[in-house]
């Protein structure tokens, strides 16, 4: 039989037509690639924010709590400040002549060439600017807008009903339509939102593990995903929300594993800018005598009731280890995943902070005759910073439960837990049972065991403390029967600014 070869070869080239018109003319997106890494610029002090100048070459720095200004075309800096109190929140007026930034409660603006400074905004912090010169800031806890000028202000996002939820770092897009910021909860949680900037509705861009913190966020290729720096995968890196598939995905390699204090991001076109912190520390008493020795971070030491054992955290990249070694520092052992480790009044159980694979926190102990681990508490929320009652019976610890990080405490096999105050993590249980001391916001408080008679014992200890001697040390301690503090000190190797170029490729 003959085949009508020219109504086949026309249907084939009509087919033909179709497919090359359809693929040919389907939008291409572009994908973001693997990003270039480079060492930017090195500025006196602990480089912690930072912002671009409108020419992509000038960066306000904050850095040792003063304003700098990098010109990365020729590497001159120049310091801007001077001051006793804390400079923040560095951002470039939008003819990019000028710099706001927050001290105290309040907005500041300087000319950088003259550095003649004036007040900005009263009760104003986090203040950031538009391409068309409006302004987003934070007052009371809550996100306002203004026009250029400073008129109309507006309040576009209420506080957050529990009251230890602030926002922080609200930034444009770049058509001005929308605002990304962060949801923070004392520093230990957080959610990355969006608002539409002209309507005010708002809402959770990234909310779905509960122990994440994420640090800034930056707007990227040209509007279409956002970035932002979190520690969603252990150790502190950037990563971006595409907005168009509405994914979260890793941008960078860990970048920070443990910063020195809160540190923040810039984005400008294809380039993103973050403070790096190469920082080193081993577990030591405070009369300089080692007791660990590695090429990784270890810190938050507890000793033994009878003062023979450390246990200890490593952090590892993306990983936090518990380890155990002998008090001279003698048969190092890993023993969990995890962090936050606090012996039992016998010395046989260890009880610490793990998350699981959903990036949630709850309250585990292992045993350390046998290694076995078991779960102590079990929920939704956070559950962070455990510490054992001296007779051994309950655990205190932090818990996001009902809205506010408070202190709650549980039996020691597992039951019902009971709140006792409104706020604060990182409970210490005194050797009489008698009172708790805590963290919360920035200050260390105490209380009775039953949550009353709540006072302040010292204030303004945000970040590394300064023990006996010259050298810094992470917050978490433990003292030894004689007296001596059981430390990690910090050896800062280096701190600088690191340039993450964007790189895409098409879909």
């Amino acid at each position: 039989m003959r085949l009508p070869v020219i109504p086949f070869l026309i249907a084939a080239t009509l087919l033909g037509v179709v497919w090359y018109l359809f693929y040919a003319s389907a939008p291409r997106r572009r994908i973001l690639d693997v990003p270039r890494l480079s060492r930017l610029a090195d500025i006196q002090g602990v480089e912690t924010e930072l912002a671009i100048a409108p020419d992509g070459n000038n960066l306000a720095v904050i850095a040792g709590g003063d304003l700098w200004v990098f010109d990365s075309a020729n590497a001159n800096q120049k310091q801007i400040t001077n001051t006793a109190e804390a400079e923040s929140s560095p951002h470039w007026t939008t003819d990019g002549k000028r710099i706001t930034f927050t001290r105290g409660a309040d907005s500041w603006i300087v000319d950088p060439g003259t550095g003649k400074e004036e007040q900005f905004r009263a009760n104003a912090t986090q203040l950031s600017w538009s391409q068309t010169s409006r302004t987003a800031f934070v007052r009371d806890r809550a996100l306002w807008i203004a026009n250029p000028g400073g008129h109309d202000e507006t309040k576009l996002v209420e506080a957050d009903m529990t009251g230890d939820i602030e926002i922080r770092s609200p930034r444009f897009s770049p058509d001005g339509l929308q605002i990304a910021f962060i949801k923070s909860q004392l520093g230990i949680r957080g959610e990355v939102w969006l608002v539409d900037a002209l309507k005010g509705m708002a809402r959770p861009l990234v909310a779905d593990r509960p122990a994440e913190n994420p640090l800034d966020v930056g707007w990227i290729n040209n509007g279409h995903d956002l970035a932002y720096l979190t520690n969603r995968a252990g150790a502190y890196s950037i990563w971006y929300v595409d907005l168009t598939q509405m994914t979260v995905n890793p941008l960078t390699q860990p970048l920070v594993t443990v910063p020195l204090q809160r540190i923040g991001m810039a984005a400008s076109n294809n380039r993103l800018i973050v403070p790096r912190h190469f920082v080193d520390s081993n577990i030591s008493m405070s009369d300089g005598v080692a007791v660990t020795s590695s090429e990784k971070l270890e810190f938050q030491p507890a000793v033994s009731p009878d003062g023979t054992r450390v246990a200890y955290t490593i952090a590892d990249e993306n990983k936090f280890e518990i380890w155990t070694t002998g008090i001279r520092g003698d048969n190092p052992t890993f023993r969990t995943l995890g962090r936050q480790p606090r012996f039992s009044p016998n010395g046989l159980e260890v009880v610490y902070t793990h998350t699981d694979l959903t990036g949630n926190d709850d309250i585990w102990k292992f045993d350390i005759r046998n290694g076995s681990a078991e779960r102590v508490t079990d929920a939704d929320e956070i559950d962070v910073t455990p510490d054992w009652s001296p007779d051994g019976q309950t655990i205190a610890f932090a818990s996001g439960r009902g809205g506010a990080i408070s202190i709650w405490t549980i039996p020691a096999s597992g039951g019902k837990r009971l709140r006792i105050n409104d706020g604060g993590y990182a409970p210490r249980v005194s050797r009489d049972s008698k009172s708790i001391l805590y963290w919360h916001r920035g200050a260390l408080w105490t209380m009775d065991a039953q949550g009353g008679n709540v006072r302040q014992a010292s204030s303004d200890l945000y970040g590394p403390l300064k023990p006996p001697g010259d050298r810094l040390a992470w917050p978490g301690f433990d003292v030894l029967k004689d007296g001596r503090l059981l430390l990690a000190p910090i050896e800062i190797r280096e701190t600088s600014l690191w340039a993450i170029d964007l790189t895409y490729r098409e879909n």
